[in-house]
């Protein structure tokens, strides 16, 4: 190859990445407006977090641990992931997360007999006044 041939090459190549560079820094510096592509908006309601199991119409959340009462009726009440003790109000949702071993959650339905508590828990939960309506192994 000729150095002459050698000198136009190496011209071209600077010319190609003096190019490349003003593109970079020219698209780099664009702006481009925000939308709302691919966003959905939707309506929440405690009935979203609801697992189906529970049958009863729940209106407000209550989140726990320990020992606690439920504050209402009509409410999903979540336990904790450890050992909790809960007193439901009528028609309750009760889901709890205790341990599977060892010293388990324990529930209590409010009082009467058709009080339409019912309860999610792990198998060897103390359960009272409320219908298992799915338990965990």
């Amino acid at each position: 190859m000729r150095p002459r041939h050698l000198v136009t090459l190496a011209a071209l190549a600077l010319v190609a990445l003096v190019a490349a560079s003003a593109f970079d820094a020219y698209t780099a510096s664009s702006t481009v407006a925000a939308s709302k592509v691919g966003l959905k908006e939707s309506a929440f309601s405690v009935t979203n977090l609801k697992p189906s199991a529970c049958t009863v119409s729940v209106t407000t959340l209550l989140t726990g641990s320990g020992t606690f009462n439920a504050t209402a009726q009509n409410q999903l009440v979540l336990g904790s992931s450890s050992k909790d003790t809960v007193t439901l109000e009528k028609n309750d949702c009760f889901v709890g997360g205790g341990p599977t071993t060892g010293t388990r959650d324990k529930v209590t339905g409010a009082s009467g007999s058709s009080n339409g508590d019912q309860c999610i828990v792990n198998s060897g939960a103390t359960v009272s006044k409320c219908t298992v309506v799915e338990d965990s192994p």
